[in-house]
């Protein structure tokens, strides 16, 4: 599965060279639950559904690798309201393919549901905080779920 994530991570940079207006986000996350640690990789196509002064929307894709050989990748949508000119909330919601590691999270499709809030350092860079929260819906019999916080750095291209 490994092998699979870095495939699909090539492909979604090879992707993002070809995007208008985009953003990078490089995260390090901790499983509040389980105590496991690890990374997440996003790449937000902005302003591709939605371009206003205060909020824009877009398409995101995201691969997430932890210690304990779980991962997950998805696409869904992201979305930024700006509280000011240096402050904001975002927020993302992804379905995506779950790779079970050392942790039985109950099948392979999970949602992963994602609130933050950030402050720009620069034109091009923010930093953000951000819990996400990852269940199967229910579409199983077993959904135990798991919460996550993050730490994550935007570029902005």
């Amino acid at each position: 599965m490994y092998n699979h994530l870095i495939a699909a991570l090539t492909g979604l940079l090879a992707a993002s060279s070809i995007a208008y207006a985009d953003t990078t986000v490089l995260g390090a996350v901790r499983d509040i639950h389980r105590g496991g640690y690890g990374g997440v990789i996003e790449y937000h196509w902005t302003d591709t559904l939605v371009t206003k002064p205060e909020f824009s929307a877009g398409w995101a894709g995201a691969i997430h690798n932890e210690s304990d050989n779980d991962s997950w990748i998805g696409f869904g949508v992201s979305g930024e309201y700006s509280l000011s000119d240096r402050m904001f909330l975002e927020g993302s919601f992804m379905p995506g393919y779950y790779s079970q590691g050392a942790t039985d999270l109950g099948g392979n499709l999970h949602f992963r549901s994602t609130l933050g809030v950030g402050m720009n350092i620069s034109d091009n860079y923010a930093i953000s905080f951000a819990l996400s929260h990852w269940s199967n819906g229910s579409i199983e019999r077993w959904n135990p779920g798991t919460d996550m916080a993050m730490i994550r750095l935007s570029i902005r291209h």
